[in-house]
């Protein structure tokens, strides 16, 4: 069983860094903020998880593990890899939704700052503190999901709603990881004696969590497969630079829509068009071209993709670009 537990701490640890140099790469090359943030995310998970295997493996049996200025430090080693963590997960679905004021973005980063400091302070140290301590990273959780699941209900713009609806099974999984941490911190913390398979793990493992490490790993083959994306875009396309999440996803998905139906480069440019909205006339103004040549690249776009019109291009393309 240790050696197991062993192992897949050791797995952990790999997997955030790998995670992270990803995203950072993937950021290097497309100038995408969110790649950026979850790198930094990825990075501080994992020192979160390198202090409890430092607690757990490396400092067992030694006198200074339980010294009074050791504990401070790894407290307060801790409290800066927990909001480090947590809060770039939250910049991370503030830049994900898209126009989220600043005051929103730092006001609930503060607030969770303060009462991980209270409840690390203020309870007396034993058993309770420690979930009370632990608890406040599942609220925060809780919160970001509450405010997604919030903006996405009051989104008029049906394009926005498809780009949003496109995380719905994350978000889903999310929600009952984030149940079964508590649960687990509650049975592992307050609960003497509480049994099973993952109550057992927990008795020998360098690991703080099991259900916490499940959800940052769905996390991590997201943010995998967006940084993986953007590295092959990157000799096909220039990097593209923008604020507007929506614009984003366009310019991201669109070359793989465009070699899935054999789209030209100019069937490419008049579909970037299409999606943006614009009608044929604008469309022709803005390429300068005729109104014909838009219509003709129009119809052959439709012809290509099977589809009857402009309408159902672009739902198609918001639901499997």
């Amino acid at each position: 069983m240790d050696f197991i537990v062993f192992h897949f701490t050791l797995f952990m640890l790999l997997s955030s860094i790998l995670t992270s140099a990803a995203c950072l790469s993937a950021y290097l090359v497309s100038r995408r903020q969110l790649m950026l943030i979850a790198a930094v995310g990825f990075l501080f998970y994992f020192f979160d998880i390198a202090w409890v295997f430092q607690d757990n493996i490396l400092a067992a049996g030694h006198a200074w593990r339980d010294n009074g200025t050791y504990l401070a430090l790894r407290s307060v080693a801790t409290l800066v890899s927990g909001v480090g963590f947590i809060s770039s997960f939250w910049l991370l679905v503030c830049e994900y939704l898209g126009g989220v004021p600043r005051a929103v973005k730092l006001v609930p980063c503060v607030v969770f700052c303060i009462l991980s400091i209270v409840a690390l302070v203020a309870v007396p140290e034993n058993n309770l503190e420690r979930f009370a301590f632990y608890t406040m990273r599942a609220l925060f959780l809780f919160w970001m999901l509450i405010y997604a699941g919030v903006r996405y209900l009051l989104q008029k713009n049906e394009s926005e709603r498809a780009r949003l609806r496109r995380a719905a099974g994350l978000y889903l999984l999310l929600w009952v990881l984030g149940v079964g941490v508590v649960v687990e911190d509650a049975l592992y913390f307050l609960v003497p004696g509480a049994g099973g398979f993952i109550m057992d793990l927990r008795a020998v493992a360098p690991e703080r969590n099991y259900c916490e490490n499940a959800l940052v790993l769905c996390c991590m083959v997201v943010a995998c497969r967006s940084a993986f994306k953007a590295l092959s875009l990157r000799f096909e396309n220039p990097p593209v630079k923008s604020s507007a999440p929506q614009e984003e996803f366009i310019e991201d998905n669109l070359p793989y829509f465009s070699r899935r139906y054999q789209l030209s480069p100019r069937e490419q440019e008049i579909m970037r068009e299409v999606l943006r909205g614009k009608d044929n006339q604008n469309i022709a103004s803005e390429l300068h071209l005729s109104l014909s040549t838009v219509k003709v690249h129009v119809h052959n776009i439709l012809q290509k993709t099977g589809l009857e019109n402009r309408k159902a291009l672009i739902r198609e393309f918001w639901k499997d670009a």
